[in-house]
């Protein structure tokens, strides 16, 4: 019981540390968004921005957050399998549909749909990122 209990404060107090170079209406501003996010890892990102990365059940999810604290975006990374329907289906339609995906997110802006982004290869050196709307319209290609 004792090692559980000692386990338990050591794993707070890096969790603790973690969150001291951040201020905390970031913090608070990431955890009244994201109630039940685990593994919660910050960065600081390059224009003064904060960047959290963490898990959201089974899903690996990237938010940004300003000084201010107000949140900027947010990734949801996505397999293949876990792409909407109508994306699949109109990547499959669109000269890119024997391409290889690489990778896909799901992004979040404020007052925006969600939208769809692809890596697909064709080979070792062809490379092409696709957007697709919410509706899986492909934007771009």
């Amino acid at each position: 019981m004792k090692k559980l209990f000692f386990l338990l404060l050591s794993a707070a107090l890096m969790t603790g540390a973690a969150y001291a170079k951040i201020p905390a209406k970031i913090t608070d501003a990431f955890h009244s968004r994201y109630v039940d996010a685990t593994n919660v890892e910050w960065r600081h990102g390059i224009i003064g921005d904060y960047k959290a990365r963490f898990n959201m059940g089974e899903y690996l999810v990237k938010a940004r957050f300003d000084r201010k604290g107000r949140w900027l975006g947010s990734e949801k990374i996505l397999s293949e399998n876990m792409l909407p329907e109508a994306v699949k289906t109109s990547l499959k339609k669109s000269r890119y549909g024997l391409w290889k995906i690489r990778s896909s997110y799901e992004q979040y802006l404020p007052n925006e749909k969600p939208s769809y982004h692809i890596t697909a290869a064709k080979g070792d050196l062809k490379r092409k990122s696709l957007v697709f709307d919410h509706h899986g319209e492909l934007m771009n290609g």
